[in-house]
């Protein structure tokens, strides 16, 4: 399992970049049919440019992690931290990650609206909230929607905060203590700041 907001292989997206939070416009395309500013592609910008400063919590330690879409193309991002590369399926229907040739779990479905629900590996994706407004130490977003992954053994579940034109800013990954008999906080990342593409327009 890697850190790098891949809790579980979720994702979380891209960047670099402590600069001011802006809440961009997507570039990305929408998906066929689909309402605008519902689709996943307004919630998680995956063009070339974006980046993301994520505090990421795990076992009393807080360390910085950087991620930026390094690479974009029709039917495909990818996303880096560091070395690695993270590869992602751009779809009609949605975003999905990617494991070499395999495609895995859709990370966000369009229309992202509350109810919404799909199947993943052991368990179920399910959009628990929308028309969220979450604040940053680098400005507030407003019309962010929560993802929740449900999985069977080991239980744990995932919970995504994905912001309209900003991407996921919050990820939170909680596994079922047997002994407690609770769910414990295993990782915890937290945007500190979202870096729309230079060219972009900032939208308030």
């Amino acid at each position: 399992m890697r850190l790098c907001l891949r809790l579980d292989h979720l994702v979380v997206l891209p960047l670099l970049a402590l600069a001011s939070l802006g809440c961009a416009t997507s570039k990305s395309g929408t998906g066929a049919n689909s309402a605008a500013g519902t689709t996943a592609f307004d919630y998680y910008p995956l063009s070339p440019g974006w980046g993301w400063a994520y505090e990421v919590e795990r076992e009393g330690t807080n360390v910085l992690a950087l991620y930026s879409v390094a690479e974009r193309g029709p039917s495909f991002a990818i996303v880096k931290h560091g070395e690695e590369r993270i590869a992602y399926a751009i779809l009609a229907d949605g975003i999905a990650r990617k494991e070499g040739s395999l495609l895995g779990d859709y990370v966000i479905k369009t229309p992202v609206r509350t109810g919404n629900a799909w199947p993943v590996a052991s368990g179920t994706a399910t959009v628990v909230e929308t028309g969220k407004t979450v604040t940053l130490p680098s400005g507030v977003l407003q019309d962010c929607a929560v993802v929740e992954e449900v999985r069977r053994d080991p239980g744990r579940v995932t919970r995504t905060t994905y912001c309209r034109g900003a991407g996921p800013v919050d990820i939170e990954m909680r596994v079922f203590s047997p002994v407690k008999g609770i769910y414990d906080v295993l990782v915890h990342a937290r945007a500190m700041s979202v870096s729309p593409p230079q060219d972009a327009n900032p939208s308030n």
